[in-house]
């Protein structure tokens, strides 16, 4: 019976030693639901403070580059100056030069119909003046014209 009382001591034992853990837990879970707890928001309040200046910083950086961009492009031109001067001045020229061109061509053409018309003007006078020192050609000229 030894054994038997050794093993009863045991686990009465063990049995009281369940209930005041029991009892333990018991008190800490009452603590732990009447316990308040503080959180300490000072380091997150600095984060978020340091967020919020670097997002205004960034914004104003940004929005200097926005100003910055749109004042360039409204400065900005398509082309040159020096190369628009140029394109107009080269049009200008080429307008001038063909003008002259035609000038000529039209002078050119005028001379050569004078000259074509003077030229059929002293052919006529040519042959008015060599039928009139040869009549007896120049009726041989009109019956063979006549006949043609």
């Amino acid at each position: 019976m030894n054994k038997l009382e050794t093993i009863t001591e045991l686990l009465v034992n063990e049995l009281t030693d369940f209930e005041n853990n029991i009892n333990k837990l018991e008190s800490s879970l009452e603590k732990a639901e009447n316990l308040k707890v503080k959180f300490d928001l000072v380091p997150v309040q600095q984060f978020i403070n340091q967020l919020d200046s670097f997002q205004k910083r960034e914004n104003t950086n940004r929005e200097k580059y926005v100003d910055r961009l749109s004042q360039r492009l409204k400065q900005a031109k398509i082309y040159p100056k020096w190369a628009v001067i140029v394109f107009i001045i080269s049009i200008i020229i080429s307008f001038a030069s063909l003008s002259y061109a035609y000038f000529l061509f039209k002078l050119e053409r005028t001379k050569k119909e004078a000259a074509y018309h003077q030229g059929i003007q002293d052919y006529k006078n040519h042959i008015n003046l060599f039928f009139k020192e040869r009549p007896e050609i120049e009726k041989s000229y009109e019956e063979w014209k006549n006949e043609n």
